[in-house]
C-alpha cells in the first residue's frame, strides 16, 4: 500500500499449471475493484483510464501467447511474459546462437 491507501494491481499469468506474477504500475482503492469483472468502478479517480490500461495489457499478453503459439515451439508462461515485455524467449535466445554455430 502506498502513503495514499492505494494498492497496486498485479497481473498473474497460468499456462499449464505454471503461474507468472508480475506489478502494473497501477494503483487502486480496493473498495473500487471489481474482481468478477476485473475492472475498477466509480468513484474509483480515472476509472476509465486505468480500465483502458488494463484492457491494453489483457491484449498484450494474449498477442504474446498467440505469437508464440504460431511459432509452433514449446513455451512456458515466462516466455509469454518475456514476449509481453518484448524480450526475447530464452528458448528463442538459445536457438539463434545455435544457428549462428552451425
Amino acid at each position: 500500500m502506498n502513503k495514499k491507501g492505494f494498492k497496486p494491481l498485479n497481473c498473474r499469468l497460468t499456462l499449464s499449471k505454471r503461474k507468472k506474477h508480475f506489478a502494473t504500475v497501477i494503483f487502486i482503492n480496493l473498495k473500487n475493484w471489481n474482481s468478477k469483472k476485473q475492472l475498477v468502478e466509480p468513484p474509483e479517480p480515472d476509472a476509465e483510464l486505468i480500465n483502458t490500461q488494463l484492457s491494453l495489457i489483457k491484449t498484450k499478453l494474449s498477442q504474446a501467447f498467440l505469437f508464440l503459439q504460431v511459432k509452433g515451439s514449446d513455451f512456458t508462461v515466462d516466455d509469454i511474459y518475456k514476449q509481453y515485455k518484448g524480450e526475447t524467449p530464452k528458448k528463442e535466445f538459445d536457438d539463434e546462437l545455435l544457428n549462428k554455430c552451425i
